[in-house]
């Protein structure tokens, strides 16, 4: 159940860094930024996490990595929130 989460948390990240590339964000995290968006490549190295902890029977790690990952994931909905916001170009001051 643990590894379900982990990996359909990774892909939502992996939609999430693809739609706000596309909208003109960046990559901040520089391990990911040669992987950007690719929903495959992301989905792959979450399998591979999952496996590599199980054969060192460290998968109690899961719980902590899903709710840094559920974090990450609120942080991308953020950025695409507001790269979509109007920009203004003007500066009003009031009297």
């Amino acid at each position: 159940m643990t590894a379900t989460i982990f990996i359909i948390l990774n892909l939502t990240d992996a939609y999430l860094t693809k739609a706000g590339l596309a909208m003109g964000a960046s990559e901040v995290n520089p391990l990911m930024t040669p992987i950007g968006g690719s929903i495959i490549t992301k989905g792959l190295l979450a399998i591979a996490l999952i496996l590599i902890l199980y054969w060192f029977e460290k998968e109690r790690v899961l719980w902590p990595l899903n709710l840094i990952l559920f974090g990450v994931i609120l942080w991308n909905s953020a950025v695409c929130g507001i790269v979509t916001l109007p920009k203004f170009d003007y500066l009003v001051i009031s009297p």
